[in-house]
């Protein structure tokens, strides 16, 4: 199976999103027990009581609570952060992809009629085509043989023309 790359999830970051969401858990929870541990104290002010637990459990509670808020307001900078930095990469890569996809077909420099001639009945002329365009490509090299100098038969081409590099070569 593939692997849709298109889809409305297929942007969709998971880590970046638990994040968030660890983000918005701590800073709610810091929020609700800093307020419930000053609800307390207050009581504890009010009432005039004498139960000290209570009042250090409230001090504790609210300590806890700022520091939990805190954490998740650093939390969202960082995430944020890391958001960015994620969509620079992000937009860095699509900038330098190529702009093909592979959903589109290649481009071939002939029509489909000549490709269904060629393959229904190969000739010999095919041949002779292919050993034109290879002696007229742009790196094929003239040789100049030295008079006297004997052609080793490998080089020899069936033309008779001499392909051999034991000599001083330039290209015209």
């Amino acid at each position: 199976m593939s692997q849709k790359s298109s889809g409305p999830l297929s942007k969709f970051n998971l880590a970046l999103a638990l994040l968030w969401l660890v983000d918005v858990v701590v800073t709610g929870a810091g929020y609700w027990i800093l307020t419930s541990s000053n609800a307390t104290q207050a009581d504890f002010y009010t009432s005039q009581s004498a139960d000290y637990v209570t009042y250090f459990s409230a001090q504790s509670g609210s300590n806890l609570g700022a520091t939990l808020i805190g954490a998740g307001v650093i939390g969202f900078i960082v995430t944020l952060a890391v958001l960015v930095v994620t969509r620079a990469t992000a937009a860095a890569a699509a900038a330098t992809a190529p702009a093909t996809t592979l959903a589109t077909e290649p481009y071939f420099d002939f029509e489909d009629s000549e490709f269904d001639e060629k393959t229904a009945a190969p000739t010999d002329t095919d041949a002779s085509v292919d050993s034109d365009a290879a002696a007229h490509s742009s790196t094929t090299q003239t040789a100049i043989v030295e008079p006297g100098v004997p052609v080793p038969a490998a080089a020899a081409s069936a033309d008779g023309d001499d392909a051999s590099t034991s000599g001083p070569t330039t290209t015209r």
